[in-house]
């Protein structure tokens, strides 16, 4: 029979370590705590023990509110018996709570939301009980899971069920990943967080919006007597790089040096510099080749997300461009960006830090499919939501409307130009003089009302409030290229590569400038930026048709038709009259000319699915 049921799955923590090590004085007391609960607990709260696990049990309730009770008691009498135990001996009560239909049997309970409730209890730590935040079947099954020692989770459904403040306090945990479900199930934390919480609570954000990096002096492995000192020149040459990143803040060598052949306790480096990143390494001399082993560690998990061998030459050191210190440096830029976007598709949002949301939303943005771009939207609002008088969010969320337009994922071209301009203008009414807000508002211009002055003088603000800020120059320089001034676009589009080297959107920045050298006749060149772009990612729209544009003004007709094939794969609907459409230079020569090369290569003729764009 199915019916609507409140499921209780709890376990203890540990069971396994504390069978072996103290097994007897273990079962007594569990057993001792398994006959209070079914004796004198689950009674005094309308509750019907279904079944003892071994190493947990299973109960259900008529509702939440006497569930939440229920299991608080049998926090509270696990902690009595733990009194005047040692630490390694304390018995800790774990929990899930799901509010869902169930099948029963007459004695037995069964589906997904038993399940789900088992996988939420590991999201709580000692003293703690969480639910999830959803009322559908499935939120059961991962509701004990989340859970630690002593916590209880619940789903959304079982959290509807409760006052705040009255029956519990509940704190929102956001959205957590639960194993064995395809999609984050919502929690809460059902009363205070306990001493040891799986899932720290929601605090004082701050406004750090980069995450530190601490570079150690690279340690030497051999004496090299007379050989300049190659760790220091290391570390200078990546710290010159890595702070012309607008994303990263790089603590400087004076702090980092007393580190210098002490890394092996990351978490003493962490905690004297503050450093949520740290880079370290070793080299071997031999005359004036080095060999260089580089390592960077996240601090949070003390992991090693990057390592590397590199060989090279002291001369190589000693000049400005050295091709190691870049090498070491652009790599490690990659490999933050991308732990960044590992943390947070695996961790609620509220535990997040803000330089996790924000680096890890501006990669998710720019990869490759729908369903991860669609996710951005979600962390960049959290963001807003965090940090309501900063720009930087909302601006980046007006980029996210300009690249769901360009990839032809926009449902409604009008709804969302208004929105795009209501949230830079919201960036704007916080700092009027943010490069990136002005930037970004000149591209909502340009590409969602195609007002290509009013997006030229944008940028232009953008450029003169911070002439450094890439983006702002990339930005600009395709707005010269629409508008046919293509000497300008190439100057503008290659300052914004000079000053974003190391930049995470690198095909972005190389796909824009093949653009600006189409607008300058300059075929070859395009035809380079746009091969070098789709190196880095094969699934931009707007790439491929530069490419294909590129080849046709080449005469080189076969190819051009064959990269074509690749226009339609990643854009199916594209036509020349729904390309027209949602370009901005349509009406310029620019546009007519790279439509009908399009048309030349072989692309259809035709409205279809227009109401998309």
């Amino acid at each position: 029979m199915l019916q609507q049921t409140v499921v209780l799955l709890v376990d203890v923590v540990e069971s396994v370590r504390l069978m072996s090590a103290h097994e007897a004085a273990t079962v007594q007391r569990w057993t001792e705590l398994i006959r209070l609960i079914a004796s004198e607990i689950l009674p005094r709260h309308q509750g019907t023990l279904v079944k003892s696990l071994g190493d947990g049990l299973l109960a259900r309730f008529e509702t939440v509110r006497d569930a939440v009770n229920a299991v608080a008691e049998m926090h509270r009498a696990a902690a009595a018996q733990n009194a005047g135990l040692p630490e390694d001996r304390h018995l800790h009560l774990r929990a899930g709570i799901n509010a869902a239909m169930a099948w029963s049997d007459g004695v037995d309970i069964y589906g997904t939301g038993v399940n789900l409730a088992a996988r939420l209890a590991t999201l709580a730590g000692p003293g703690e009980t969480i639910a999830s935040a959803s009322a559908q079947e499935e939120l059961a099954a991962a509701l004990a899971s989340l859970a630690s020692p002593g916590e209880t989770i619940g789903s959304a459904a079982a959290r509807d069920e409760l006052t705040h403040g009255v029956d519990a306090v509940c704190e929102d945990l956001g959205n957590c990943v639960l194993k064995h479900f395809d999609r984050p199930v919502r929690a809460y934390r059902v009363g205070p967080p306990g001493p040891q919480p799986t899932i720290a609570g929601r605090r004082d954000y701050g406004a750090a919006m980069q995450p530190s990096i601490a570079v150690i002096p690279f340690a030497a492995r051999t004496e090299a007597p007379g050989l300049v000192d190659v760790g220091n020149l290391i570390a200078d040459g990546v710290i010159w790089r890595l702070s012309k990143s607008a994303n990263l803040k790089v603590i400087s060598r004076l702090s980092t040096a007393v580190f210098r052949g002490r890394t092996s306790d990351l978490g003493q480096v962490s905690a004297h510099l503050g450093a949520a990143y740290v880079l370290s390494g070793a080299y071997v001399a031999n005359g004036s080749q080095i060999m260089v082993t580089a390592e960077l560690s996240a601090a949070r998990d003390d992991q090693v997300i990057w390592t590397d061998r590199l060989s090279g030459s002291v001369e190589d050191l000693l000049r400005p461009e050295s091709e190691m210190a870049d090498r070491i440096a652009r790599a490690v830029h990659f490999a933050v960006f991308d732990a960044e976007v590992d943390h947070i598709l695996t961790q609620p949002l509220p535990t997040l830090e803000s330089y996790s949301l924000l680096l890890g939303a501006i990669k998710l943005m720019h990869r490759s499919t729908r369903e991860e771009f669609l996710q951005t939207r979600n962390i960049l609002e959290e963001l807003i939501n965090r940090h309501g008088r900063i720009a930087a969010p909302r601006a980046w969320l007006g980029h996210w409307y300009i690249l769901r337009l360009t990839r032809g994922w926009s449902e409604d071209r009008t709804r969302d130009a208004a929105e795009a301009l209501a949230t830079t203008h919201a960036a704007l009414d916080r700092d009027p003089s943010d490069a990136l807000a002005l930037a970004a508002e000149g591209f909502v211009y340009c590409h969602l009302f195609k007002d290509l002055d009013m997006a030229r003088r944008r940028c232009e603000a953008a450029v003169l409030a911070n002439p450094s800020h890439a983006l702002g120059w990339l930005f600009l320089g395709t707005v010269d290229a629409f508008k046919g001034d293509g000497a300008a676009a190439v100057h503008e589009t290659q300052r914004a590569m000079e000053l974003s080297p190391l930049d995470p959107m690198r095909y972005y920045f190389e796909s824009l400038s093949a653009t600006a050298a189409l607008s300058a006749h300059d075929y070859a060149t395009a035809e380079r930026l746009a091969r070098s772009s789709l190196a880095l990612n094969r699934m931009h729209p707007s790439t491929w048709r530069a490419l294909t544009i590129a080849l046709v003004l080449q005469g080189r007709m076969e190819e051009a038709r064959s990269t074509l094939a690749k226009v339609r794969e990643v854009d199916p609907t594209l036509t020349v009259e729904t390309y027209l459409a949602r370009m901005p230079n349509a009406q310029l020569e620019t546009g007519r000319e790279w439509a009908r090369c399009l048309a030349l290569a072989g692309l259809p003729s035709g409205n279809g699915n227009s109401k998309r764009h």
